[in-house]
């Protein structure tokens, strides 16, 4: 049968367009086929709209037509042999699902990257119902590459089980090279191997320490790269007896910063290269009971203090460093402090409390006036 021109128009289409959109949620949903549809202003606005009724009637007739071709039915029957019909409430159903599919030139449904890989969990990946079912949750998408291809790549885990590779290693042995495919996904990776954890270390975290030549007192956490290369090289009073601690943003409230194999530590020759500094300091770091006052500084805005409330989630002695933070709290009381948007800082989202006394009662309600940058200071 040839098509006629009408079939190609854009308010046919439409209605096309919607039938075969409830087509592909109903295959999503498992039933074996679209329920009904209610033909109204809502769902065929193009019809229901139209300012004039000779052009509703057109397009009715139009779908009395496809009737007739034996793609749908109408219900109630009377609306399918009235050009008035659109107005008794019609309700669509779908009978020749292929035709209607042919005529939007969508024969088959495009599957989302979620369902496509639920499908090769199940079909390919080599573990148990339980693994499978964690597994799904954890979609791996990678240009190039099939789901099928990575789930095969998946189950070349159990090799590598006992390599004492890090997390990253085995990424990039698995996943043509890509080291970063595992980030984050350490349970899918315990799922497939059935364990109750990742065996493969996250890469260390990169540490850089300046130690007291004399006793040490406490440990600072400096947050910004160009403070700390300052404070190691001052000389200043305010950092005697202190442990200096470069804390790169974020990246230092890892927990794994507490456990030996999480961490590499560089000592800086400006401080004590002494045997027993170092083991005084990784004697606190790796310990769960502190033995030693610890505290934070870094830029006062609302990214610093979220650092420093997720910095106690690791170090529950931490407080603000009042030393670094008043002339800082001075210049926003004396209204010398920057907007967010004069630094690029708009996304900065305000913070509730931080879990530090001094911090949430002198240092947050600050910051409705201003941020205060840390490399300004030196101490």
């Amino acid at each position: 049968m040839s098509q006629p021109l009408w079939l190609v128009s854009e308010p046919i289409q439409s209605l096309l367009r919607l039938v075969v959109d409830r087509l592909d949620a109903a295959e999503v949903r498992g039933a074996e086929k679209a329920q009904s549809i209610a033909l109204g202003e809502r769902t065929w606005p193009t019809l229901y709209q139209a300012s004039f009724e000779s052009t509703k009637e057109e397009l009715w007739e139009h779908v009395i037509d496809m009737c007739r071709w034996g793609w749908f039915d109408v219900r109630p029957s009377t609306a399918g042999r009235s050009l008035s019909g659109y107005s008794q409430a019609p309700r669509l159903t779908v009978i020749n699902v292929a035709a209607v599919r042919e005529a939007v030139n969508r024969p088959t449904r495009a599957k989302g990257a979620g369902e496509l890989w639920r499908e090769a969990v199940a079909a390919y990946l080599q573990a148990s119902t339980e693994s499978k079912r964690t597994a799904t949750g954890y979609c791996i998408e990678i240009e190039g590459r099939s789901p099928r291809d990575i789930v095969e790549c998946l189950n070349q885990l159990p090799g590598l089980a006992d390599s004492g590779m890090l997390l990253r290693e085995v990424s990039s042995r698995l996943f043509w090279g890509m080291s970063k495919v595992l980030d984050s996904r350490q349970a899918l990776v315990a799922a497939v191997l059935g364990l109750d954890e990742c065996p493969f270390p996250e890469s260390p975290i990169q540490l850089q320490v300046m130690l007291p030549t004399g006793q040490m007192q406490g440990v600072l956490f400096i947050e910004n790269l160009m403070s700390f290369e300052k404070a190691i090289r001052s000389g200043s009073s305010v950092y005697q007896g202190l442990a200096l601690v470069y804390a790169s943003g974020f990246k230092a409230t890892a927990k794994r910063l507490r456990s030996a194999q999480g961490v590499s530590l560089f000592y800086a020759r400006q401080g004590s290269l002494a045997a027993i500094s170092h083991e005084t300091f990784e004697k606190w770091l790796f310990s769960d009971s502190p033995s030693l006052p610890a505290w934070f500084w870094g830029d006062l805005d609302w990214s610093g203090m979220r650092i420093l409330r997720t910095l106690r989630e690791t170090f529950r002695e931490v407080g603000a460093w009042e030393p670094g933070y008043a002339p800082m709290r001075a210049i926003l009381l004396d209204g010398r402090g920057h907007q967010p948007e004069a630094a690029d800082k708009r996304g900065q989202q305000p913070l509730a409390s931080t879990g530090c006394g001094y911090a949430d009662a002198q240092l947050l309600p600050l910051l409705g006036r201003g941020f205060v940058d840390q490399e300004l200071f030196s101490l």
